[in-house]
């Protein structure tokens, strides 16, 4: 049983260290980005990279799912595996070229169309490669490209943004040679040109490879809805001007989505690693309630801290997004926990649920918004997210219990959804910041005291043991 949580906690920390390094660095940008970029220039650049997110998952048919899934069973051909992978991109390659003209045709980022191809390019590759490199247990290496990736962005955004003030070009610039950049070692250090020449192209393992990703491209294609469709309808419905306030309200989300990238990177090899073990419903429901009870107390405290710090850490033109925050950092809460269980739901070989759920999710987002922004501009596309992800994490918590005795700690699990939720309602309009936040605070460690003394007991000892 210790073994599951040392390795669960040492794929973690080897992951968080290049996670918490390269979004450490990228924090810092933001400022660069709220005062070197108008916000149209900044709204733009977010709608080239809302359309990358789109293109990737169709050019690769998320074939890095199938890379994990597939390569880290038992006596599997791990080398195989890589090549059906490539094989893939090479696709994705002449897919892309074939698609960018008619993406060129949506005047706002006809500019920057070919841009937007070679990001796609790269960004597949790169996934795959790095894919690979989880599939060898190459976890340290992982988290040093990390970091590498994200020192090669800043220094290049610095430059280019900066001392030559390049605007858009130099935004979208930089990311393409930090990607490149990372290709380049990956490969390398992954251990890739060797694999292929050793590797024959299993055919029938490329079928199966396919079918099982398929369904997740819709799934990723739903995800993308959810999370950039608001930002396409703000820019048509409202303008360029408000989107870059909207975009610029999503950075601090995204820390939550940081403990998620870390955290479920690791927990996707556990949750597959464990599939076969008749204790696996214990730990899976072990580890989600400290993961949400994790997530929900992250939460809170940003949002305490939130007014203060956005006022010094945006730019001028760009501190009155503030307000938007607070739910948004709830949604990025529920997303973490739907993106948990989509693990599970990768281990059990479910991409067809997976993929179902996310459906519900992206109409509901996308039916909300539109209505929303309609009558309440940008805050409608703030609801809509919240709503969505709200939706779909209830829907997927009774969809596991079908396959797994998921226990998520049923009414205490509710009741910190509710005080999150009344929190950032509270903190957005900017109604009593510092008495409700701090009511939030002692609510929560009331109610969780006992799961917060576990998880730190827990953690303790797993640490003690793992050195």
């Amino acid at each position: 049983m210790d073994k599951k949580y040392r390795t669960l906690f040492t794929d973690a920390l080897v992951f968080a260290l290049g996670s918490l390094g390269s979004k450490l660095i990228l924090f810092f940008l933001v400022p660069i980005y709220t005062n070197y970029l108008t916000t149209d220039e900044y709204g733009i650049a977010d709608l080239v990279f809302t359309f990358v997110q789109l293109i990737v998952p169709f050019a690769t048919v998320s074939i890095q799912n199938s890379l994990i899934r597939f390569g880290m069973e038992k006596n599997a051909n791990k080398e195989e595996t890589l090549k059906c992978s490539m094989a893939v991109i090479l696709f994705s390659v002449v897919f892309t070229l074939a698609v960018t003209p008619l993406v060129g045709l949506y005047s706002a980022i006809s500019d920057w169309k070919w841009y937007l191809a070679i990001l796609v390019v790269l960004n597949g590759l790169s996934e795959v490669e790095r894919s690979y490199l989880k599939v060898r247990d190459k976890n340290k290496s992982f988290a040093v490209i990390s970091i590498i990736q994200t020192a090669v962005l800043a220094g290049c955004n610095i430059l280019l943004l900066v001392v030559f003030r390049s605007g858009v070009s130099g935004y979208l610039l930089s990311n393409i040679i930090a990607v490149a950049v990372v290709c380049v070692i990956t490969f390398f250090a992954a251990g890739i040109p060797k694999a292929l020449r050793s590797a024959k192209l299993n055919v029938p393992l490329l079928k199966k490879m396919v079918v099982f990703s398929m369904p997740l491209v819709l799934s990723a294609i739903s995800w993308w809805v959810v999370h950039s469709s608001d930002r396409i309808m703000i820019e048509l419905m409202i303008g360029e001007s408000v989107l870059g306030l909207y975009t610029a309200a999503t950075k601090i989300p995204s820390l939550i989505n940081v403990v998620t990238s870390i955290f479920n990177q690791a927990w996707g090899l556990s949750s597959i690693r464990e599939i076969d073990n008749p204790d696996k419903q214990h730990f899976y429901s072990k580890v989600f309630r400290m993961f949400s009870t994790a997530l929900f107390m992250a939460c809170i405290m940003l949002i305490t801290v939130l007014k203060p710090f956005l006022s010094v850490y945006f730019g001028a033109d760009f501190r009155s997004a503030w307000v938007y925050t607070p739910l948004l950092l709830v949604a990025a809460v529920f997303f973490s926990l739907t993106a948990f269980i989509g693990s599970l739901y990768i281990a059990l070989q479910k991409s067809l649920n997976d993929m179902i759920t996310y459906l519900i999710c992206a109409f509901v987002n996308v039916v909300v918004n539109f209505v929303g922004i309609l009558f309440l501009g940008a805050w409608g596309a703030v609801i809509g997210t919240v709503t969505a992800f709200a939706v779909v994490l209830v829907i997927r918590i009774f969809d596991i219990k079908r396959y797994i005795d998921l226990n998520i700690g049923g009414v205490r699990f509710f009741l910190n959804a509710v005080i999150a939720l009344a929190q950032a309602v509270c903190v957005s309009m900017d109604v009593y910041v510092y008495p409700v936040s701090a009511v939030a605070i002692v609510l929560f460690v009331a109610l969780n005291y006992k799961e917060i003394a576990r998880f730190i007991t827990s953690l303790t000892k797993t640490v003690f043991k793992n050195k």
